[in-house]
């Protein structure tokens, strides 16, 4: 028999069900899952393909809850898991139900002819033999009778035999159907097997042939097919039920047959926005599939909230349909203008038509939210249609002036008509009384609290006790308490005398950007055994619908149900800390550094307030780099954070590399790597003020890492020239001038155009900090002309900053605002948060010079919580100042009193002595008002 290979563009993975009797089979099934699937498991992780194994009775030890009331579970079980099976028979036949629920029946029609088989042979009928079209991916293995005889000491025999002589024969049966099967090539099978050594030997050589036809070694799946199916999937998941209006539809019709601005799709969370948009889109792409139709659901898949890869989907798909051979770029800025570019082509080829739902979920990272990778100005041959909630995107669209449709709550007559169309999936249906008095109710407008009530009643088997449980629910008048009784349900359902509901919600909401299924199952269980499946599957089955999953992890799917996660299992804040704690600790024990860590770990133990054993964590070198490379505010705001609960602590924690550096450096090893985890220590020190032992750290790299890269050095030098100029006394301007001065001489002839670049705005910033904006204005044409040219999109902000600053000093006030708003957008773009809040500081600063005082309030709001977010010390004490100035201009001497005591704080914290003064004579001046 020969297996095809996999369609790259499909999903790759391999969750394969694992059927088997219970008592005679344990040795077998912890061999499989403690040995061979662990390999199996590696050798799809090299091919990218992600490997899951289901087994419903492994880690139970009680038959009876292994077996009861599990059939449901198994069958749907075996669904997810198509097509891949292995099923495993000894002597024994297995539990045959006493009865099997009727409504089980009735939504699985061919149990009628079954109801006398067991639990095994009924999930290999589901699985194998009433699926002769699954060819090649289902696998038997027949243990050796004689298996008996060799039995271990202390086992007990009636535990491997035939249960009954009907149970035999039974057995018989089912071996031979399956042995035809093989025949038919329906199925593989091996026999007879003489232990489970052998057994894990076979499937891991069959599973290994498997993956090796299905995923050849250096196969490349195709993304963006992959991608584009999984966005159809959704949208066909939307599509299912949907009530909507006519004028709605005609309204995103006209829209894509006219011109002008894209359209954004308004409406409460819940209002069926997704459901608009993936229904219209359906329609219209089958009406005209000559029109080049993209959709793209945000959070959808597992890249689709990352703004760079959703541009280069959509980049992909123009580049395929409309034949540009370019190539689609890596860098980010090159991403977004490339992005702007190819829409112009693609509108020049004919109609396009994109929708991009729910702009809320993008990743807040490089100013996504902000839309700054979105152009102002959309060609008229491309149909855009956004959706998004409340929030910067759309207060962004807002600005730009967009149309917009606005989802309205559903009428009662179209909740009827939903009601009914809902329950006839599932082969349900409400009397008339029933359905109008939940169409009655007002909260029912909104289709995703109407989809969870149905939801719950569709699973209420009791027709005597409906009534009651509409009122119940029915109480609920808003969704997230609607969420609280749902969770009650399941903690009924699925919690038993365990804590597994509360549990898993728990450490789901505690989680930073969501849980992976295997982790999921290891916080619940232990590393090494994670919850059996046979007490996860049930549950993880029942919250699936109300979940999201994207980059590999599942999350919330609305965040009413994180609202009632919280206020259900996490009443106070002690309770929230423990469920950091045990994610913090989940990620300690994993000795490897890798990104799910980097994300989680720090945040964790911060969240936890576990400040020790932060502090033990942050002095892992490997660790702090590559979260400083993921994200340097994680590591500065950890610091900071850390320092405000243990004044001090950043100087103790390091002591051991400050009181003996080159001791350090030698055991170290003198190569970069060293020189860049000390320019890292450097900027924390820096960054939360402890100027002394950024020095130290800088001069060490200066002096054993001389003949490393330019730009390494120019950091060391660059953050000593940051302190002088901090300090801001007339001999701390001149050091820092000599020193930016010296390095551009030394570097002059280096091809690092950025390096050269950044050593202009240090002179900038000095020139401007003397007050000779002229002088300043010489050196940011030429720096600004450098920087344009190089695409140094960080540079050209520096310089326009430093622009701004001088026009200021020249009182072209007007001017200098316009320019600090290219600034800001640059700053936003990139997500340079310390560019940022020094622009918003300068810009409240123009307006408080015009009298502007409330606006200036509002800028320097968000610089003092950029500030704090990421340890910015020294930003932070000089918007206090600022702050109190406003506040004082406009009578609020009290409140300016207080920023300026917050403002001499930091200032003697940090050894300022500028700051000092200004707060100093500050508080002077208002005492004497």
């Amino acid at each position: 028999m020969v297996i095809q290979p996999a369609d790259p563009s499909r999903n790759r993975s391999i969750r394969v069900f694992v059927s088997s009797t219970f008592r005679d089979m344990q040795e077998e099934r912890d061999y499989l899952v403690k040995v061979t699937f662990p390999q199996l498991r590696k050798l799809c992780e090299s091919r990218g393909v992600m490997w899951g194994e289901v087994d419903l009775r492994w880690g139970i030890t009680d038959e009876a809850q292994a077996e009861a009331q599990v059939l449901p579970v198994c069958l749907e079980e075996v669904d997810r898991c198509q097509p891949y099976f292995i099923g495993l028979l000894g002597e024994r036949y297995g539990w045959v139900p006493d009865s099997i629920d009727e409504e089980l029946v009735e939504h699985q029609p061919w149990l009628r002819e079954h109801r006398e088989q067991s639990v095994t042979e009924l999930e290999m009928q589901h699985g194998v033999l009433r699926r002769e079209a699954l060819h090649g991916q289902a696998f038997f293995y027949f243990r050796d009778p004689g298996y008996l005889d060799r039995l271990p000491p202390g086992s007990n025999r009636t535990d491997f035999e035939g249960e009954s002589p009907e149970a035999k024969q039974k057995l018989v049966s089912l071996k031979q159907r399956l042995r035809h099967a093989q025949v038919e090539g329906i199925c593989r099978l091996r026999e007879p097997y003489p232990e489970p050594a052998t057994l894990g030997a076979w499937i891991l050589a069959d599973f290994t042939a498997l993956i090796n036809e299905r995923f050849p070694e250096g196969s490349q799946p195709d993304p963006l097919d992959r991608e584009a199916l999984d966005h159809q999937a959704f949208a066909q998941s939307r599509a299912k039920v949907y009530i909507g209006r006519h004028e709605y539809f005609d309204r995103l019709d006209a829209h894509v047959a006219g011109e002008g601005p894209p359209l954004i799709v308004l409406g409460d969370s819940g209002s069926g926005k997704s459901a608009l948009l993936a229904n219209w889109f359906l329609q219209y792409q089958q009406a005209h599939p000559e029109t080049t139709t993209l959709i793209h659901f945000i959070g959808a898949t597992p890249f689709s909230a990352d703004w760079a890869a959703m541009l280069r989907r959509l980049l992909g798909e123009f580049k395929r349909r409309f034949d540009i051979r370019e190539e689609i770029p890596t860098d980010s800025n090159a991403l977004r203008s490339t992005f702007a570019n190819w829409l112009h082509r693609a509108a020049a080829k004919g109609r396009v038509v994109l929708i991009l739902d729910a702009l809320n979920q993008l990743e807040d990272r490089d100013g996504a939210l902000d839309l700054v990778w979105l152009p102002p100005v959309i060609p008229a041959n491309v149909r855009m249609i956004l959706s998004t909630l409340p929030g910067r995107a759309l207060d962004n669209l807002t600005k730009r002036g967009w149309p917009t449709l606005t989802v309205e709550p559903l009428h009662e007559a179209e909740r009827k008509t939903l009601i009914g169309q809902y329950l006839a999936q599932y082969t349900k249906s409400l009397n008339p009384a029933r359905t109008a008095r939940i169409a009655a109710a007002d909260q029912t407008a909104n289709p995703l609290y109407l989809r969870i009530l149905l939801d719950e009643l569709r699973l209420h088997g009791a027709h005597e006790t409906l009534e009651p449980t509409i009122a119940h629910y029915l109480k609920a008048d808003t969704i997230p308490a609607l969420y609280g009784k749902v969770l009650a349900r399941w903690k009924r359902d699925y919690g038993g005398e365990t804590d597994l509901v509360s549990n898993a919600l728990s450490l789901l909401w505690a989680a930073r950007k969501g849980l992976g299924e295997t982790e999921w199952r290891s916080l619940l269980g232990t590393p090494d055994e994670p919850l059996p499946c046979q007490l996860w599957s049930p549950f993880f089955l029942a919250m699936e619908p109300h979940l999201a999953f994207h980059a590999g992890t599942h999350t919330f799917g609305h965040d009413f149900l994180r609202q009632a996660v919280r206020a259900e299992f996490l009443a106070d804040r002690e309770a929230e800390k423990i469920a950091h704690l045990r994610l913090a600790r989940y990620f300690v024990e994993k000795k490897d550094v890798y990104p799910r860590k980097v994300t989680e770990l720090f945040w964790q133990l911060r969240r936890a307030e576990a400040w020790d054993t932060l502090i033990e964590h942050l002095r892992h070198a490997q660790l702090v780099q590559e979260t400083w490379e993921s994200n340097r505010f994680d590591v500065t705001s950890t610091w900071t954070e850390l320092e405000s609960a243990m004044p001090g602590s950043l100087p103790r924690a390091y002591n051991f590399i400050l009181r003996s550096l080159d001791g350090y450096v030698w055991m170290a090893g003198t190569f970069s790597g060293v020189a860049d985890y000390l320019l890292v220590l450097a900027e924390t020190f820096r960054f939360c003020g402890y100027p002394n032992e950024t020095f130290k750290l800088c001069d060490a790299v200066l002096k054993y890492f001389g003949h490393v890269d330019v730009a390494v050095l120019w950091q060391a030098v660059k953050l000593q020239c940051s302190l002088f100029i901090e300090r801001g006394s007339e001999g701390d301007l001149q050091t820092a001038w000599d020193l930016a001065s010296k390095f551009r001489r030394m570097t002059g002839t280096s091809k690092n155009r950025r390096v050269q670049g950044a050593i202009m705005s240090v002179q900038e910033t000095v020139l401007l900090q003397c007050n000779q904006s002229d002088a300043a204005l010489k050196i940011v044409q030429e720096h600004k002309q450098l920087a344009r040219e190089d695409e140094d999109r960080y540079g050209l902000a520096a310089c326009l900053g430093n622009e701004a600053v001088a026009l200021v000093q020249k009182g072209e006030l007007a001017a200098a605002l316009r320019i600090h708003k290219e600034e800001e957008r640059l700053c936003r773009e990139q997500d340079n948060l310390d560019g940022l809040q020094a622009c918003l500081g300068n810009q409240a600063t123009v307006l408080a010079t015009e009298g502007l005082y409330q606006d200036a309030l509002v800028l320097l709001a968000e610089q003092e919580q950029i500030c704090s977010q990421i340890g910015k010390i020294m930003s932070l004490a000089n918007c206090y100042s600022n702050q109190a100035f406003a506040h004082a201009k406009m009578g609020r001497r009290d409140l300016a009193k207080e920023l300026l005591q917050q403002q001499e704080m930091l200032a003697r914290r940090i050894g300022s002595e500028i700051q000092l003064r200004i707060a100093i004579e500050a508080q002077k001046a208002l005492d004497g008002m």
